[in-house]
Order: structure tokens, then C-alpha cells, then sequence
């Protein structure tokens, strides 16, 4: 009977286990492609990441007609698209069943390869994984 316990209680726990890594593995990607279209300055593809109100701030963020020159607005492009992340961790909290992703930037010509430390917070709705807050 032990043979028969042992083994049923190790497969739930690889499963519930799995479930959660999967849960935080698609959160991953969606932080990870929201990151990678901010970034690239695709800012309406960033925003489909989004729920509204972050989808808002992130569309109001300087359009071409606002930089001083062309010169000027290709050195900012260049720049934020040289600049890279890495997702550091992510978890599913229990109680809320949110996902909270630690990512570190590193901008690009920064001075010593330094990097920022930041998190995001990513909630599911209607199926798919929204960033609600950038801390």
C-alpha cells in the first residue's frame, strides 16, 4: 500500500508544482514582450501588454513631433533599442493570484555595464497576463 502512496503523493506535487511554474513562465513572456516592445519603442504593441490605464501612460509617452531634432530623436531610438533586460525572477502570489517579475535594465552606454533593479506586477484577465503596475 505504502508502494502505491508514496508515488500518487510525488505526482501531485510535481503537478501542482508545475502548474505554478507554468502560470509564472507565460507571466514571464508576457513581461518579456512588453518589456521588448517598450524598448524597441513600439509603444502600441507595448500597450496590448497593458490594462488601460497603464496602456494610457504608456501610448502618452514622447511622439516624434516632440524631440528637439531628427538628430536628437534618432539618438534616443538607438539608444532604447541598445538597451537590454533580464528577467531576474517571478512568482504567483497565493492570495491574489498575481504575478509579481523582477527584471534588471541595463541601459545602453551605461557607465560599468550598471544595471537597474525594477518589478512589475502582471494580473490575468479575460485569459491573458496584463502588466498592472511598473515599480
Amino acid at each position: 500500500m505504502k508502494r502505491l502512496i508514496i508515488p500518487a503523493v510525488c505526482l501531485m506535487l510535481a503537478l501542482a508544482l508545475s502548474g505554478c511554474s507554468s502560470r509564472s513562465g507565460k507571466a514571464e513572456s508576457a513581461a518579456s514582450g512588453f518589456l521588448t516592445a517598450f524598448f524597441d519603442m513600439d509603444f502600441e504593441r507595448a500597450a496590448a501588454f497593458c490594462t488601460p490605464d497603464i496602456a494610457a501612460i504608456v501610448r502618452d509617452t514622447i511622439a516624434d513631433s516632440d524631440y528637439p531634432s531628427e538628430e536628437i530623436r534618432a539618438k534616443v531610438v538607438e539608444a532604447s533599442r541598445k538597451t537590454t533586460f533580464k528577467i531576474v525572477s517571478s512568482q504567483i502570489e497565493e492570495e491574489s493570484g498575481a504575478a509579481v517579475v523582477d527584471y534588471e535594465i541595463r541601459p545602453y552606454g551605461a557607465v560599468g555595464g550598471g544595471t537597474i533593479p525594477r518589478t512589475m506586477r502582471l494580473e490575468r484577465m479575460d485569459g491573458e497576463w496584463k502588466v498592472v503596475s511598473l515599480e
